[in-house]
């Protein structure tokens, strides 16, 4: 296969799995009620919810670029033939998508959640985690261009 379609490929990967990851912290953080649409239920919401709130956005800012980065590295990793780092990188994406699966499953299960608010938090979360995707992925195949 040629060598520019496999990065395009592999930049693709690395940032859906990202995008999974920041939603899937989306997901948890919604569960325990500190998502980023905590200020967005109340008319007043207070400091509190504020900082809840925030807090929830750099997480899922974080994740997406974590698992960017995280992907985009195991992807390099495989196609350079390192067998070890292919295989533990392999166990913990696999334990990863187990974990975001079991918390999508509890999300579904609560009554509460599916209104225009919880559509404009699960938007915003996918396109936050899809930007901070994309720039993990570009910092691993930009640092692996180094090495």
């Amino acid at each position: 296969m040629d060598s520019d379609i496999l990065r395009r490929l592999h930049y693709a990967a690395a940032i859906g799995c990202g995008a999974f990851a920041a939603l899937g912290v989306h997901i948890v953080l919604t569960v325990f009620g500190v998502g980023i649409d905590a200020v967005l239920r109340e008319a007043n919401p207070g400091n509190a919810r504020e900082m809840a709130s925030a807090l929830a956005w750099w997480a899922i800012a974080g994740a997406g670029f974590v698992g960017g980065w995280g992907a985009g590295a195991y992807l390099i990793a495989a196609a350079r033939g390192r067998d070890f780092m292919a295989r533990l990188a392999q166990r913990f994406l696999v334990a990863v998508v187990f974990a975001m699966a079991t918390a999508g499953g509890v999300m579904s299960k609560s009554g509460n959640l599916g209104g225009t608010v919880d559509v404009i938090a699960g938007l915003t979360a996918l396109g936050l985690g899809v930007f901070c995707a994309f720039c993990g992925a570009r910092l691993a195949y930009l640092n692996a261009e180094q090495v």
